[in-house]
């Protein structure tokens, strides 16, 4: 028999009904086996104290995140999903995206990541890629006395990076950091002019690197570009 729920919807809070439904059961089937049975619409309706209309909207949206399954027939109804790592994965993101330290541990990550990103473009840019940097890189250079657009067009390089790298996984890891870390710019400009050069210089090396096709380049290359960012 199907547990009872011990949270009810409340009102006026703000949040759609169905959303609130969602959350509810999207707690029971965390909570749950794979697989487990979570209840029919009909007891779900009854359970929730919710109209057919509303668990459908809150079952689809569940349903479209991996987080449940519906069968039909009988023995059928809402059933806890098989754990989907990357659902996983994007969820934690979404957790600790407006923590205040959120941009600091995402450059930590990111950092550890872009040496091996950085190698695998080296390794498998074509032709375009190349352009696409040597394009960027000039305005990396154009941008060098400024502040935020500098910042921009040094992001723009690294995904210009991130897409000459064969890793799909691994090029969107760093490309969600970068866009994150991106959004809270003001923390981590350069300020002077020296430390201005400096990234420059950085980025021209990694340019350079990712063109020989060399790890061995490539690694002094990441050197460089890591004390550019110290």
């Amino acid at each position: 028999m199907a547990r009872e729920m011990t949270v009810q919807v409340s009102a006026g809070s703000g949040r759609s009904r169905a959303v609130e439904v969602a959350d509810l059961i999207a707690q029971r089937s965390q909570k749950a086996d794979p697989n487990t049975h979570l209840g029919t619409k009909q007891s779900l309706c009854k359970e929730i104290g919710v109209a057919p209309g509303t668990l459908n909207e809150s079952l689809r949206m569940l349903e479209a995140q991996g987080l449940i399954t519906m069968r039909t027939g009988p023995g059928g109804g809402v059933f806890a999903a098989e754990p989907d790592p990357f659902v996983h994965i994007g969820q934690a993101m979404i957790r600790v995206r407006d923590d205040a330290r959120s941009v600091a541990q995402s450059a930590v990550v990111r950092n550890a990541l872009e040496p091996e990103v950085v190698l695998d473009a080296a390794l498998n840019r074509s032709e375009e890629h190349l352009a696409l940097l040597r394009e960027r890189m000039r305005v990396i250079e154009a941008r060098v006395d400024e502040d935020l657009g500098l910042a921009h067009a040094i992001w723009d390089f690294h995904r210009a990076v991130y897409a000459a790298a064969d890793n799909e996984v691994l090029a969107s890891i760093c490309r969600g950091l970068l866009d994150h870390i991106a959004g809270h710019a003001e923390a981590i400009l350069p300020k002077t002019p020296e430390q201005k050069r400096t990234r420059v210089e950085g980025h021209r090396a990694l340019l350079e690197a990712i063109e020989s096709g060399d790890p061995d380049v490539v690694a002094e290359a990441m050197e460089l570009h890591e004390e550019a960012h110290r």
